[in-house]
């Protein structure tokens, strides 16, 4: 059923785009002229997510739709494709983006062959959203009633493609800003508080890095300072946590200030914490209806269906927090967001055969 040499010249089409967040308009237009092909009616909210929907012919059929970003994760200019015996990579300087272009090419390139082979199908249909990379930003701010009703089935997830992922952590951001008193280095040190010394206090006694098998923690930057020759007045730290179980997490941040707000006082600084929840985990279970949906519809292609819990997020963490069903699957691409990201278009034709299945099982209705 799939043209593989279509779905090579989509994905190479989509990632000759550079759209880090903030510049999806032309990708994304790029996109609408291949939807609009397929039948579909395309629009785009005022975030800038494209929302693309086509009536179906199986009446009784639930509503389903399909997820991918078109973003990326850092800008993507003077990228150089290289294929080798199937496999695309870059020369080495920039990412490949197949994280999420090649999930988009796929949904692409399964609804034109829905259209093309007049598969039987309910309604359809197509988000594609902005801004994933920097905080699910299309996500959040896509209308519940875009998708209210619907199941979805979010294409974004690296691996070899036939894995369904049941579980996915909550994600807590931190911002601590910290407040010490400059003094010169040299003349007189005893009478500053060196900010970036309360942050090394604490950073030092914080559990970091795999606390559990369910749990992460990270300090990802670290800035302050002035000049060599002034104690450090303000220092500004970014952390984060992760947890697939919310009371660890909890622990883990309240963990994490306590040891800020203990470093502050024992040099006697001050300390601003900002604090954001910016999603709520999820967990599936194997013999819930989107899960058996993706699994039989893999079977058809095949496949045998694996399953994994991640410890990263993505557009399903929001569906799910607002009662949306979506469940998360692989799509092919290994080694995202680094300079050695790969993707073979066996994979894409194998995830483009999965979105087909998954409409036609929802159209027969064998799976309830």
């Amino acid at each position: 059923m799939i043209n593989a040499e279509r779905l090579r010249k989509i994905f190479l089409d989509l990632v000759a785009f550079n759209s880090p967040h903030g510049q999806e308009r032309e990708v994304n237009r790029y996109c609408v002229e291949l939807l609009r092909d397929a039948g579909f009616v395309c629009q785009a909210d005022s975030a800038g997510n494209v929302i693309a929907q086509k009536g179906g012919t199986a009446t009784d059929a639930p509503r389903i739709f399909y997820s991918a970003h078109t973003d990326t994760v850092q800008p993507t200019t003077d990228l150089v494709v290289q294929e080798t015996d199937g496999v695309f990579r870059t020369s080495g300087n920039t990412i490949l983006g197949a994280d999420d272009k090649a999930a988009v090419a796929e949904i692409l390139e399964a609804m034109l062959v829905l259209e093309e082979q007049q598969f039987p199908h309910g309604d359809l249909q197509v988000i594609l959203s902005v801004g994933e990379e920097v905080g699910l930003v299309g996500a959040h701010a896509l209308s519940p009633a875009v998708i209210a009703g619907s199941i979805g089935f979010v294409f974004d997830a690296s691996g070899a493609t036939g894995t369904i992922i049941t579980g996915a952590p909550s994600h807590d951001l931190m911002t601590i800003s910290i407040r010490g008193r400059a003094a010169h280095a040299g003349f007189a040190p005893e009478k500053g508080v060196s900010a970036i010394r309360i942050a090394a206090r604490a950073i030092d006694r914080m559990r970091l890095g795999r606390i559990d098998p369910e749990t992460t923690a990270n300090v990802g930057i670290i800035q302050g300072g002035t000049a060599n020759n002034i104690v450090a007045e303000e220092a500004e730290v970014y952390l984060e946590a992760r947890s697939r179980n919310l009371d660890t997490l909890n622990a883990q941040v309240q963990h994490m200030r306590e040891c800020i707000e203990e470093a502050a006082s024992h040099y006697g600084g001050e300390v601003k914490i900002e604090y954001l929840r910016e999603y709520l985990g999820y967990q599936w279970r194997e013999d819930d209806l989107p899960l058996r949906i993706a699994a039989e519809a893999w079977r058809r292609t095949g496949g045998v269906p694996g399953y994994r819990q991640t410890g990263g997020g993505s557009d399903a963490n929001v569906f799910n927090a607002r009662d949306v069903p979506a469940v998360v699957l692989t799509c092919g691409y290994f080694d995202a967001h680094s300079v050695n990201e790969h993707v073979a278009l066996s994979e894409m034709v194998a995830a483009a055969s999965w979105a087909v299945e998954i409409a036609r099982v929802v159209a027969e209705g064998t799976v309830v």
